[in-house]
């Protein structure tokens, strides 16, 4: 089941501090859908900063604790038309420590980006 879009806009000096997708349930309680993956899409360029920032990619990190706040880890360059898809959790629906991420500072022109979520099923409310 897929959400509908989210359209993000980030001016100079606006980020996302990192963060999980998928919703604990021992912290948000039982949830009737879960976030298993997102698919994030540049709408625009940037001209410096504004990546997205995955902290404990890659080895980075692990195994230490890092101040959610500082843009560390892998990153991606946002370029207008392309696509970041990543998932939220193991198959066995828990979740995947590695799939926090952020946004970095935008430091030279404006990010537009549009965030889907896909859920494992239909979300009733």
């Amino acid at each position: 089941m897929f959400q509908a879009f989210n359209v993000l806009r980030y001016e100079i000096g606006q980020k996302y501090v990192s963060h999980y997708d998928a919703f604990n349930p021992t912290e948000y309680g039982p949830q009737k859908s879960q976030r298993v993956a997102t698919f994030l899409l540049y709408l625009s360029d940037v001209e410096e900063g504004g990546e997205t920032v995955f902290p404990l990619e890659n080895g980075m990190i692990r195994g230490r604790t890092f101040d959610y706040k500082k843009c560390v880890g892998l990153k991606v360059k946002p370029r207008q038309g392309d696509g970041l898809l990543f998932y939220s959790v193991f198959p066995n629906g828990t979740i995947d420590r590695t799939s926090i991420h952020g946004s970095c500072p935008v430091i030279k022109g404006e990010k537009w980006a549009a965030t889907k979520w896909i859920r494992d099923q239909v979300k009733s409310d």
